[in-house]
């Protein structure tokens, strides 16, 4: 699972925090409860023992010889029964030890009724046996035993009762504590540690939740500002060596342009030439971006870069071409192609070699498939090739050369259009016709004659084979 925002890691923090406290108090509070009740069930248990034992203790020293109701005995034992405070909503009473008939009890004054109850022969439940209160004391009492417990249920409540047995007197002492009320008091001691719990919880999940978002934050800005180090660092080396490229590049596309007699400005005139043409399509082709147009304007100058493996015999020759010698020309394209794809196997995928292997192999083809060296046709041939055609053949033609002088820009503007969908891209030369105006003040800005020294020789300048093919 990924984490993909700040929100998200810091829910699934809380969520899981507040699952691991959360489930921690409640196992915490169920084992305190449970420990807790069996504490208080034997100090119950030990604490009814001892009220029953005292009771009986006090019964036996009054010397009393008849507890029946209505004596002095009796009268003696019922005032003892209703002073003595027995807790947990408990209570004494005394009973008789042959039929269970009630004796004593501290809500007679208010209901004699009790007298006609016999709470000795209730049963007794003690773990999986029950018995009758008198049972289980004349049980006891026969392995010379004098105290029995259990639980009795009493108008439909439970009860925790000790019964202590006074043979002599036809009497059991017995002391009822109400085990609702003792579940009260575990209750009334666990629930406020329960409730201390969820609420250390709720403020150690909240204040681990705030203090997550503080650092988080602290770490996204750090992380942050060491990204933007890092990628304006990333940006500048980029930069650099993008500029160590294209200077090696040109100095190359210059060395190899230097053997046929073109003027040294021949490839930066390319340049803004198919920048301007590929800014222009760029409005009906989705292909044409910013990249696109920074590597083509670069890729651009290593079109003839083939050249530097003609012989100087064809390179250089002022006549035209043989058959043999024109076959020859043409494979500037295919040694163009094939170096820069040398270049590209030592490399990983790059586009820019792509680009201008692309414009090195195909900048001859024409769009009816007149060119070469593939013939190849309308869009099958790589749309910056169709660009840098263009433009190579405008150059050509508006550039003065030893064997011709320069065309008019109107010249061949009309010449270009004339070969619409033929030898050019009608897409490409509708954005040449947009953008003539630019071609023109460029060619008129930089154009300059040829330096005719540099290129004696007993052949006529190729050019003229050069601008042959393109016409």
């Amino acid at each position: 699972m990924r984490i993909k925002s700040r929100f998200f890691l810091v829910a699934m923090l809380v969520t899981s925090q507040a699952a691991c406290l959360g489930f921690g108090v409640v196992w915490t509070t169920g084992w305190l409860w449970q420990e807790f009740e069996m504490v208080v069930h034997h100090n119950v248990v030990s604490q009814g023992k001892a009220i029953s034992q005292e009771l009986a203790a006090k019964t036996s020293g009054l010397a009393l010889k008849n507890v029946e109701p209505g004596t002095s005995g009796w009268l003696q034992v019922q005032s003892l029964c209703e002073q003595t405070q027995i807790p947990h909503e408990g209570f004494a009473c005394l009973m008789r030890y042959d039929n269970g008939a009630m004796i004593c009890h501290p809500d007679l004054p208010e209901d004699p009724g009790l007298l006609r109850l016999f709470p000795g022969s209730c049963l007794l439940l003690r773990g999986e046996s029950s018995v009758s209160i008198i049972t289980a004391m004349r049980e006891v009492e026969a392995a010379n035993g004098h105290v029995v417990q259990g639980k009795v249920e009493l108008d439909g409540d439970l009860h925790l009762v000790t019964a202590y047995g006074l043979p002599k007197l036809n009497a059991i002492m017995a002391v009822y504590q109400r085990d609702r009320s003792i579940e009260l008091f575990v209750a009334s001691i666990v629930r406020p540690v329960m409730q201390m719990g969820y609420a250390l919880t709720a403020f150690i999940v909240g204040a681990t939740a705030l203090i997550t978002i503080f650092l988080s934050d602290r770490y996204e800005a750090g992380i942050a500002k060491a990204n933007a180090r890092l990628e304006e660092g990333v940006q500048e080396r980029t930069r650099s060596l993008l500029h160590s490229r294209n200077a090696v590049v040109v100095a190359l596309a210059k060395l190899a342009e230097s053997r046929d007699c073109d003027t040294g400005e021949h490839l930066d005139r390319i340049r803004s030439y198919v920048i301007i043409l590929a800014t222009e399509l760029a409005k009906t082709h989705q292909e044409i971006d910013h990249h696109f147009v920074a590597n083509l304007a670069i890729a651009s100058s290593l079109h003839d870069i083939g050249k530097a493996g003609i012989p100087d015999a064809v390179l250089l020759k002022r006549g035209e071409l043989t058959p043999t010698e024109r076959r020859a020309m043409e494979l500037h394209t295919l040694l163009g192609s094939e170096s820069l794809a040398a270049i590209r196997r030592q490399l990983e995928r790059d586009p820019f070699l792509e680009l201008a292997q692309e414009i090195a192999i195909a900048h001859h083809e024409h769009w009816d498939g007149g060119g070469y060296p593939n013939g190849t046709q309308g869009k099958e041939i790589p749309l910056a090739a169709r660009i840098v055609a263009l433009a190579d053949v405008y150059d050509a033609m508006t550039t003065d050369r030893p064997y011709k002088e320069a065309a008019s820009h109107g010249e061949v503007q009309q010449w270009i259009a004339s070969r619409y969908a033929e030898q050019f891209d009608p897409s490409v030369v509708e954005a040449f016709i947009a953008r003539e105006q630019d071609f023109a003040r460029i060619s008129t800005a930089t154009t300059r004659k040829p330096n005719e020294t540099s290129c004696e020789s007993t052949v006529e300048d190729p050019k003229v084979e050069h601008l042959a093919d393109h016409a």
